[in-house]
């Protein structure tokens, strides 16, 4: 189970490679915030009888890219068999124009280094680009020119949101795990209401945005190609601030929920 917001930089459209590198008005917000979460619901026999812990998620605009910390603290229970902890730590640095995203992640199980992961995706204008990992160096996976990184991705929902269309569909990739690019059909629904919580930065959340269901799919499998892995319910904000996100596995839920959050100062680029 892969419990990621990067679809909210996460986020995540098949068009040339160099449209969608065109941020127009979108501006993305540099910031932190921390994610409560929990599991909301799980089916009859469902092996995960519980899911709680935190996201602390950093967005931060450079003067090339966009650089995104990902740190999750997780303990799993499970019907007969011994709880779990689980910890991981996401980072990746992306290109503004998104032709290229570096990416690292390390997971541990119960303390013990359980997943590393390190590598370079790049794509061009002319030619399918390609993602190698230098951890593990035995893999790599090749791209379509019209493949998405997060923060490319979650542009261009906005933008869709918008003008007023519903349907995005994309490639994505973002690094964060060794299963390659995948298809995500997300459907944009109707304009949320500005948050109002006192605890909450202003300037951050309390802004449009729009409710949306995203559904991930693997990119290549001949086994059920309509079912997707998992599918998302969010409420994305026009500065690329995730209000709240709830993930749907085949048998359980998980929820996770907007409780702090405060703005990022940025580089300052280019002359004195």
């Amino acid at each position: 189970m892969k419990l990621t917001l990067n679809m909210m930089c996460y986020g995540v459209i098949a068009l040339a490679i160099l449209a969608p590198r065109d941020a127009g008005a979108v501006d993305l917000a540099s910031h932190k915030a921390i994610y409560d979460i929990r599991l909301v619901s799980s089916k009859t026999g469902a092996q995960v009888l519980d899911v709680r812990g935190k996201m602390l998620y950093t967005f931060k605009k450079s003067c090339d890219g966009w650089i995104s910390n990902h740190k999750f603290s997780l303990d799993y229970e499970y019907a007969g068999t011994p709880p779990m902890q689980v910890e991981s730590k996401f980072t990746s640095f992306e290109k503004f124009d998104g032709s290229e995203i570096n990416f690292s992640s390390n997971r541990m199980t119960n303390g013990k280094p359980d997943q590393q992961l390190r590598g370079v995706a790049k794509l061009t204008s002319d030619t399918k680009g390609k993602a190698v990992y230098s951890i593990p160096d035995t893999l790599s996976f090749d791209l379509e020119t019209a493949t998405f990184f997060p923060a490319g991705h979650t542009i261009k929902l906005i933008k869709y949101a918008e003008s007023g269309q519903k349907l995005v569909n994309a490639t994505v990739f973002d690094g964060s795990d060794d299963k390659g690019p995948v298809e995500i059909n997300a459907v944009i629904g109707k304009n949320i209401v500005p948050i109002l919580d006192s605890k909450l930065d202003k300037k951050l959340v309390e802004t449009k945005g729009w409710s949306m269901r995203l559904a991930v799919f693997p990119q290549e499998t001949d086994d059920n190609p309509s079912i997707s892995d998992y599918e998302m319910s969010m409420d994305l904000l026009d500065n690329g601030v995730i209000k709240d996100m709830k993930v749907d596995y085949h048998d359980f839920s998980v929820s996770q929920k907007l409780v702090a959050i405060e703005p990022l100062s940025e580089d300052k680029c280019g002359a004195e």
